[in-house]
């Protein structure tokens, strides 16, 4: 059981007490084009670079979430760079000593151990993180920006996972004098899938062998319980650890919390107001953690740089009373009260100012009217045009809350609490994923697909918006091309005739399809892309060319001069992707393929097959051989250039 260390202990030596500074969240480069905005992500890490140094610290800990995107700018990365250069090297001693590190993220460094162990890089003050949703790896090579500054010697980036089937955490083992450090990682998982894994009993931590360990796990996932398997219980965890380092959440609860098995939970929070919500107006804070042997003591650090945040709810039901709404101009009453209760938010907001020279004067202010009647709204960006010199985000000062109103027989008994947390965690932005979604639900027929699911379209969108993964969809395309070729060809019965029913059963095992390719996406690597893991032991090139077309150019290297998978030499200009098919243009049919069809099931190809895709009955405009590109989804064509290089990689420009 952890306890909690009293620093003027005469039995405590100052040689054997690790103290690390903690912080999350820091979404470097936030609304980095806002005039007003776009320097508070920069300040507040500064600040946190600045209490590790004046606080001497072994080592700084981070949470996740060090830059607000997957792709940050270079404007971020330069900023964020020449903040570590600035803060984190130096000539002054590491009294860490590594045991161990975790060896599936070192690997990927080039020294292959921390940073300040590598005789090319002078750090005064290690840095640890793992990454977090936002700064997730992604697109070609599956990188995170985490990754760029663990290539350069500023961060040790820790707690990556390389197999979605079976989590291993193994922990980088620290040494001060008589305090052992084991410290885990585990990097952002989707809450569903790590739920999952949990049940399924997949993760395991490994426990050092010999006792006397203070065990530190950090992540990043949902803590407040956002439904079934949209949050990691606590109580998942196993009881060993002595403290968890919470990132993901942005409301401050770094004191540290035990909970019934024993070990304590810190919330660091976030260091900058991403979003105007009422967790995110709670003072900011890091904290400076002391450990000595399996005791520890966790002090928070106020931060002076952030901007001040102002957040109030009024439920309008309860103030009919007061501002007479019942009769007159009900709009303008409730604009003048909005207009009263904002200038005290603002004056109130000042008692936050702390005097720090470069903390930003301009006060985020928030005011959430919970109202029960359509006249009760007014436009309220016109409303925050007066504050466009006072507030920091006058577009949106003023948010608007239906309330719901029913008849005592609608009424039903519900969980109070829950259902006033879930009211604050009610999102006022529809995601682009969701209106995917919507889309195939409320679609026609004629515009369902039949290869793609809806959710691999949602996947992808998400994807897209929020990690900038410009991978993601040539992926996917060629994974469900791929499913269903493989489950054509395993078909003893496929005819022409018959491609429409056999495809109906495609996503028959629909769910396992779609975990399979959240896995293919999830576990690509950069092994592939990166050069250094290309060369063979003389120092030659080794380059994979397993998925490049042969000079046949079939998917099955056996050149057919009447059945290939996507054609043999489609001349540039053209459009057809059918061996001797004619000049096709977009929306015009294509000559079928007799020979697919025609061969015995059990020497049919996956070539053969993929002909039948290719290809259209000109005879038939509604036939099934309808292109793999418009089954799966429903997009135009590539260029002619694009698909022949594509396809005809084999011939030379």
């Amino acid at each position: 059981m952890s306890q909690e260390i009293t620093m003027d202990s005469a039995d405590i030596n100052p040689d054997d007490v690790m103290r690390i500074l903690v912080a999350s969240d820091v979404h470097l480069g936030y609304e980095e084009k806002n005039q007003q905005r776009g320097e508070d992500s920069f300040l507040a890490f500064e600040e946190v670079l600045q209490h590790a140094v004046e606080n001497d610290v072994d080592a700084v800990l981070l949470g996740g979430d060090l830059f607000h995107i997957a792709n940050p700018s270079t404007n971020t990365l330069n900023r964020c760079l020449r903040l570590l250069k600035t803060y984190t090297l130096g000539d002054k001693p590491i009294q860490l000593e590594v045991l161990r590190g975790d060896d599936e993220s070192l690997a990927d460094t080039l020294s292959g151990t921390m940073n300040y162990e590598d005789p090319n890089v002078n750090i005064a003050i290690p840095v640890f993180s793992i990454h977090g949703n936002h700064d997730d790896t992604t697109g070609f090579g599956h990188i995170s920006a985490m990754e760029l500054l663990s290539t350069n010697g500023f961060v040790n980036y820790f707690g990556k996972w390389n197999d979605l089937n079976n989590v291993v955490i193994k922990p980088i083992l620290l040494k001060k004098g008589e305090t052992k450090l084991a410290l885990y990682g585990l990097t952002h998982i989707a809450d569903g899938r790590l739920c999952r894994l949990f049940e399924e009993a997949k993760v395991f931590m490994q426990k050092p062998e010999d006792p006397g360990w203070f065990n530190i796990l950090v992540l990043h996932q949902n803590r407040a319980d956002r439904g079934y398997k949209k949050y990691l219980p606590e109580k998942a965890l196993p009881s060993f650890l002595n403290l968890v380092i919470w990132g993901h959440e942005h409301d401050c609860r770094i004191q540290p919390e035990q909970n019934p098995k024993g070990f304590f939970v810190s919330q660091p929070g976030s260091t900058v107001a991403t979003s105007l919500s009422e967790g995110e107006s709670i003072q900011k804070c890091c904290a400076l953690l002391s450990i000595h042997k399996e005791m520890f003591r966790m002090d928070p650090i106020p931060l002076q740089s952030v901007r001040p945040f102002e957040f109030e709810t009024v439920d309008l039901a309860t103030m009919e009373d007061e501002l007479d709404l019942a009769v007159g101009d009900v709009q303008q009453k409730v604009m003048d009260f909005a207009a009263a209760r904002v200038e005290a938010m603002i004056e109130r907001s000042k008692a936050k100012l702390t005097g720090n020279e470069r903390q930003p004067t301009r006060p985020l202010i928030r005011l959430r009217l919970i109202v029960t009647e359509v006249e009760q709204q007014f436009n309220t960006i016109r409303f925050g045009q007066r504050y466009a010199d006072r507030v920091a985000n006058p577009l949106d000062v003023i948010l608007f809350q239906k309330k719901l109103v029913r008849t005592k027989k609608d009424i039903v008994k519900l969980d109070g609490k829950a259902f006033e947390e879930a009211f604050k965690r009610k999102q006022t932005v529809t995601r682009p994923e969701d209106v995917v979604d919507q889309y195939f639900v409320e679609a026609a027929e004629a515009n369902q697909m039949e290869v793609l699911c809806p959710r691999s379209m949602k996947e992808l969108c998400r994807r897209v918006v929020d990690h900038e993964d410009d991978d993601a969809a040539d992926r996917i395309l060629k994974f469900y091309e791929s499913k269903v070729l493989d489950f054509l060809t395993a078909s003893e019965s496929l005819t022409e005739e018959n491609l429409e029913e056999l495809l109906s059963g495609f996503h028959d095992n629909e769910d396992k399809l779609y975990q399979d390719m959240l896995t293919m996406l999830d576990s690509r690597g950069q092994k592939s892309a990166d050069p250094l893991h290309r060369l063979h032991p003389n120092g030659n090139m080794a380059v994979d060319r397993s998925e490049e077309d042969d000079d046949d150019g079939s998917m099955s290297g056996k050149r057919n001069a009447t059945t290939t998978a996507r054609g043999a030499k489609a001349a540039r200009g053209t459009r057809a992707r059918g061996a001797a098919a004619a000049k096709t243009t977009r929306g015009t049919t294509r000559v079928a393929s007799k020979v697919a069809v025609t061969v015995p099931s059990t020497s049919r190809s996956q070539s053969s097959i993929a002909s039948m895709f290719s290809q259209q009955s000109a005879s038939n405009n509604n036939s099934s051989m309808t292109t793999v590109a418009s089954r799966t989804s429903i997009r135009n064509a590539p260029s002619a250039r694009g698909r022949r290089v594509q396809y005809d990689s084999d011939a030379s420009d």
